[in-house]
Formats: C-alpha cells, structure tokens, sequence
C-alpha cells in the first residue's frame, strides 16, 4: 500500500497577493498542483498516495493517523499576522509534536518558521532587507552528515523578510547562511524544516515578487536538483 503524503499549501488566503502574478506557472497559484508535479518530475508519483490541502483558504487540516507523512508550504503571511487558520495551524502542530508516534513533518519557509514557534523560538525581521535570489548554505558537521542533502549542491533559492534567529531547543541546526543561524534544523523525532524553497522553480520563485519580478529577474538561477531534498526527506523517515 502506497503512503500517504499530505502537503499544507498556506502561501496566501484570497486577497493576500494577485493571483495574475503566477499566470505563467502550470496551475496558475495552486502550489499543491506545483507540488504534485515536482513529485511526478521526481517519478514519485507512482510510490505516494499525494494529497493537498489549502489551509489558508479554508480547507480542513488532516487527521494525522491518516498521514505517513506532512509538508507544510511556504506563506507570503507573517506567523505575526495570526490569522484564525494560522492558530489551527500552530494548535495542531503543537498536539502532534506530543504524540511520540506521530508522523514525519517537513517544513518550507513559513512552515519552517511555524514550527520553530511551535518549539517556542521568535522570528524576526532578517536585519539587511529580504534575502531575494538563489545563495549557497554551509553546511554543519550535522547537515554534512544528515541525508537530508545527499546528492544535492546546497545552493537553494530564497525569498523572505523574515527569519528564526534563535535556534528552537533541542534543535539541532543542519545548515546556515549569513544573517540566519538557523537555517536547516532537525528537530528530532522525524520533524525537520528548512528556510529556503527546495520545491520551487526560479522562474516561479521571481514571478512571487509580483510587481518587482523584473527589478529581480536575474536574482534566481535553475537549481535542478534541490527538490531532491523533499526525497531524501521520505527516504530518511522511512516514508519511501
């Protein structure tokens, strides 16, 4: 039997940002179609039982005994903006992290910041600007030793105002970047998250900029193999 993977789309509930900016992306703004295709580019189609669900948009959180595993997406919301669905978010999460047999949750940008909350870290405005563009991570002893980066150049793209500067106890931190001490963490138990976009496209990552995606055309380079780290995630965990 195929293991079921959910993944949490909360990039922006209706009116956050203007949907025509994604015009050219396969789905239009549905990052869960982006999602189920990178899956497909990566031929896990076939091995995972793929469900999506746009919490910003009203949709319900899943029940975790139903779940092999969880990626939670992205936001152009701050954790700050506590938006009734963001608390759902936070409350769930946290009653998942008590359960000692809980299922593998990976988290991306805002869900990597969502998770840090839940582990009782800040986020922060990062101090020099947003970091725009695609940019090296350095890797810790942890993060050189962690499957989570087989076989991929940590070169990854970023798009972000805000960051966790604090590294959430019991945290370990698998990768860093300047500004950003907690990068990559492995929270233990099979929860691990990243601030940078290993699913994304640079072509989708500039278009997210909207009316500046001119002004930063040239920030972001193809990073072909970096959503081999959503792979190794299911590999490590037991999931694939």
């Amino acid at each position: 039997m195929k293991k079921k993977l959910y993944f949490l789309a909360q990039m922006g509930a209706p009116g956050r940002y203007d949907p025509a900016v994604f015009a050219n992306q396969p789905g239009g703004d549905n990052e869960i179609h982006w999602f189920e295709r990178m899956l497909a580019d990566l031929k896990l189609s076939d091995r995972i039982d793929f469900e999506g669900r746009r919490i910003c948009y009203g949709d319900p959180l899943p029940d975790p005994a139903e779940a092999d595993a969880i990626v939670i997406g992205g936001s152009f919301h701050s954790v700050h903006d506590k938006l009734p669905w963001q608390a759902d978010l936070k409350d769930w999460l946290t009653a998942l992290r008590r359960k000692e047999d809980g299922p593998p949750v990976f988290g991306i940008c805002g869900g990597h910041q969502m998770m840090a909350v839940v582990h009782g870290a800040p986020v922060e405005m990062l101090e020099d600007g947003a970091r725009v563009g695609t940019f090296p991570i350095s890797l810790t002893d942890a993060g050189r030793l962690s499957p989570l980066f087989d076989g991929i150049v940590p070169r990854f793209h970023f798009g972000n105002e805000e960051h966790v500067p604090v590294v959430p106890a019991g945290a370990e931190v698998l990768a860093t970047a300047p500004g950003m001490p907690a990068c990559a963490l492995d929270f233990g138990r099979n929860w691990m998250s990243v601030q940078f976009h290993p699913e994304a496209t640079a072509g989708c990552m500039t278009e997210s900029w909207g009316p500046r995606a001119k002004e930063i055309a040239d920030h972001y380079a193809p990073t072909p193999d970096s959503p081999l780290l959503i792979a190794n995630f299911l590999k490590a965990t037991g999931v694939l």
